[in-house]
């Protein structure tokens, strides 16, 4: 293994070794706070199923740092007025699994942590401006799940799905 390190392979090593590391999100990370070079390894793995987490839903403002300026005045609109960090990846291009009544449930968490008033607008609006974004932003999907999805999608998210085939072509729906 040493060899293996000093020829150069040691990025095949770390893939290997944080890809074993899939679905344990406090090794994981862990491993994104040891260097620049683990972060960078390390954060695509993190964001490729973030919907699936048992955690608080805080990270879905990190996906509105991502949207056009725009999109970003509607939700002030709405009473949104969060101030969009800027950040070191592009989140949204990370996103491998998507499952639409889990991104449902954790809109609502999201808003429920803003306290903003609830309404069926709003919940609908951030469910679209997110499908979109991951559309945009490159994603290539591995599972999209519809089940029971209740909610219109515009069709502006179409065109773009239209745009970027890679999207779900791979992914089991």
């Amino acid at each position: 293994m040493a060899s293996k390190i000093l020829t150069g392979d040691m990025i095949e090593l770390m893939d290997n070794i944080l890809n074993n590391l899939d679905n344990e999100i406090s090794s994981l990370h862990s491993c994104a706070l040891v260097s620049r070079y683990w972060c960078k390894l390390s954060i695509p793995l993190l964001w490729q199923n973030p919907f699936s987490i048992d955690q608080s839903s805080s990270f879905i403002f990190q996906y509105f740092s991502s949207l056009e300026e725009t999109e970003k005045i509607i939700l002030k609109e709405y009473g949104i007025n969060i101030n969009f960090p800027n950040t070191l990846f592009n989140y949204a291009k990370f996103l491998k699994v998507l499952d639409l009544p889990r991104l449902e449930g954790k809109v609502n968490n999201w808003i429920d942590l803003q306290q903003i008033s609830m309404n069926q607008s709003l919940k609908c609006h951030i469910i679209n401006l997110l499908f979109k974004l991951f559309v945009e932003s490159g994603a290539i999907l591995h599972k999209l799940d519809l089940y029971l999805f209740y909610y219109e999608i515009k069709p502006e998210i179409f065109h773009s799905l239209e745009r970027n085939k890679q999207f779900s072509h791979n992914s089991m729906i």
